[in-house]
């Protein structure tokens, strides 16, 4: 078990490693994906399974954060993310989280330590596998860029204050 101690070092050396990613993803994204560089939308994907069609920003932000663990239907809520330093979780961190990598990770650990977490998100390393992990799994939620998604998920519309202001070269997608 972590005391406290321990857990400051911990975050510590998780908020430098995230800022070092972040910074990395910001020098590098163009040159990983040319697509970044011009105008593009995230899309909040679910289940095609999954009753909603519309669902307010405040609550998919008490989602990601692991505030609301269950859907109006009693399935539990899987979180799908890419991996830190991804141009798209950095946007959807920036847009609908208003948190930077680094702080992010400070409140999942904050989370875990007073014991309110059930867990942090999956975090999966390529576009296919959000899509196809949404797909396989009722509960889950995650984002694409709009144009990687494809009959097989559902996509969101996002109610409420969203920022139009591109992160990271992307905007969320108000449907």
């Amino acid at each position: 078990m972590f005391n406290a101690r321990s857990l400051c070092v911990l975050a510590t050396l998780v908020a430098f490693a995230g800022s070092a990613a972040l910074s990395a993803s910001m020098q590098t994204a163009s040159a990983r994906d040319p697509a970044i560089t011009s105008h593009a939308s995230l899309a909040i994907i679910v289940n095609s399974e999954n009753p909603l069609s519309e669902l307010p920003v405040s609550e998919l932000r008490r989602m990601i954060l692991g505030e609301v663990t269950r859907w109006p239907d009693g399935r539990r809520v899987t979180i799908v993310m890419r991996e830190p330093g991804e141009p798209e979780r950095d946007a959807v961190l920036h847009l609908i989280c208003r948190m930077s990598e680094q702080e992010f990770t400070r409140y999942l650990l904050q989370a875990a330590f007073r014991g309110d977490s059930q867990g942090g998100p999956k975090v999966l390393d390529t576009s296919n596998g959000v899509r196809r992990f949404v797909f396989n799994v009722p509960g889950a939620i995650g984002y694409l860029r709009s144009d990687e998604v494809d009959a097989s998920v559902k996509v969101l519309r996002i109610a409420g204050a969203v920022s139009v202001k591109a992160a990271f070269g992307l905007t969320l997608r108000a449907k």
